[in-house]
């Protein structure tokens, strides 16, 4: 099973999980636990909506695949530390403009279209991921 899946099976079924132990006896207290899940790179929000950062050169590359549920509110964070960048999300005609050294450049639709979709740098024409919608 992929790591996006297992982490999307976590999320979905312990999103936060408490366990109580009750006496009979009226003096002993409750005792109470509660265990979280945190995704790292990536963080899907119960609403639906999913965020995705890619450092140029650290984190980015074709064999990066990023999968989201169709429908998905998605933003898609590019940062290039090296140097000035323009980013490109194929089949969705979402990019342009120039952003600085070290920027932060910000994407945010609706990913209401299935398939596989190369997100690219267009100053080095390197695929920085691709956006598998499903």
């Amino acid at each position: 099973m992929e790591t996006k899946k297992i982490w999307q099976a976590l999320l979905a079924i312990t999103p936060v999980v408490g366990l109580v132990a009750c006496s009979s006896n009226s003096r002993t207290s409750d005792t109470v636990a509660v265990v979280t899940t945190v995704a790292s790179m990536e963080s899907t929000i119960g609403d639906g909506s999913v965020t995705i950062d890619v450092v140029v050169g650290e984190n980015s590359g074709p064999d990066r695949v990023e999968e989201v549920a169709l429908g998905s509110q998605v933003t898609l964070n590019f940062t290039n530390p090296e140097a000035e960048d323009e980013y490109h999300v194929h089949g969705y005609d979402i990019g342009g403009g120039i952003t600085k050294k070290g920027d932060t450049k910000t994407f945010t639709f609706t990913a209401d279209k299935a398939g596989d979709y190369e997100v690219e740098s267009h100053s080095s024409e390197a695929v920085l991921m691709v956006l598998r919608v499903g």
